[in-house]
């Protein structure tokens, strides 16, 4: 135990050093499969907006067209027009787009064939940000993730000389991914049961940081209908999203959903404020149908670690912490 509060507080004091006010964020999810990832986005949106951090892009791990303008449709109306956005890089997982559809269908949206892919535009952004400074949060699979780690100097003729895994390690301070389940070693969570080989490159090859906020932390940390509907208005596309995945008014109440992915942004733009506990360094094997089992480890040259509950920060707090996100631009 005292090694692993040793481990926690070093992990700590490094994540406050290199913090700074702008963190700059690239955000990497599926949207369209849940709903917590428009919560997430606001979150993303809402620490841009204040100061705290810089949405450099969103990319869809989400192979259906409607993600991107679904997403579109969101960022416009949390003022964040500048926003570029990018599909996903690889026609795999599943590409649910009832709610993204919806919403993009609302701002008289369509799909642009134009779309740059998610690797070739995550090159591009990271290659002009400063060195060591990039989050990148990824709330769905590791497709894009994995092929970034793939792609060769000057992939597709985009003039970068530095393949994935050195533009990584130049230009990115740490991954989180919302991925596994780390009190039940035999579960396989679903962003990693979709795109097992993906997870598992990332997990083993990625050269920097990586922290996860597994499937035990957002399935007991709610989003409230009630509050939602109290803090966006009816036409706000978060809300009406919510309303369509949920089945407000259809489906029998509560219309309330777990938060993973809140989670993990939280935690990527405020590292510094200790929302949670960290275990690790940690290896992770992962199994063939997804399983991941962490093991501690004394020293790693780029760690791994995976959030806990602090105990004078339960649950129920970061929920209430999450709550006071959801708000109009």
């Amino acid at each position: 135990m005292q090694s692993r509060q040793c481990l926690f507080i070093c992990a700590t004091i490094l994540l406050t050093m290199t913090a700074y006010a702008r963190v700059p964020i690239i955000f990497d999810t599926d949207m369209g499969n849940d709903i917590d990832d428009g919560l997430c986005l606001v979150i993303a949106c809402r620490a841009t907006t204040m100061g705290d951090a810089d949405l450099l892009m969103v990319g869809s791990s989400n192979p259906s067209e409607w993600a991107v303008p679904g997403m579109r449709a969101m960022l416009d109306y949390y003022g964040r027009k500048e926003v570029p956005l990018a599909d996903c890089s690889q026609n795999i997982a599943p590409g649910n787009d009832k709610f993204t559809k919806l919403v993009a269908k609302n701002a008289g949206l369509e799909p642009d064939p134009k779309t740059p892919d998610a690797v070739s535009l995550m090159r591009k952004i990271l290659s002009e940000q400063e060195d060591g400074s990039v989050r990148i949060v990824t709330t769905g699979f590791s497709t894009n993730m994995a092929n970034l780690l793939d792609s060769k100097a000057n992939h597709n003729g985009d003039g970068v000389d530095l393949s994935g895994p050195e533009l990584i390690k130049k230009k990115v301070e740490f991954l989180t991914l919302m991925a596994g389940d780390f009190d039940r070693p035999e579960y396989t969570e679903y962003n990693v049961a979709q795109n097992v080989p993906a997870f598992k490159k990332v997990v083993e090859e990625w050269p920097t940081p990586v922290y996860l906020s597994g499937y035990e932390i957002g399935i007991v940390v709610f989003s409230r209908y009630e509050q939602i509907k109290e803090d966006l208005k009816p036409e706000n596309p978060v809300r009406v999203a919510y309303e369509d995945y949920l089945g407000v008014g259809k489906k029998p109440a509560p219309w309330d959903r777990p938060s993973w992915d809140q989670t993990a942004m939280l935690f990527s733009i405020y590292p510094q404020k200790n929302y949670f506990d960290l275990v690790g360094p940690v290896t992770i094997k992962v199994g063939e149908k997804g399983e991941t089992i962490a093991h501690e480890e004394k020293e790693m040259e780029y760690p791994r670690y995976y959030l806990k509950f602090k105990e004078d920060l339960p649950k129920e707090k970061i929920e209430e912490i999450l709550a006071g996100w959801y708000r109009e631009p």
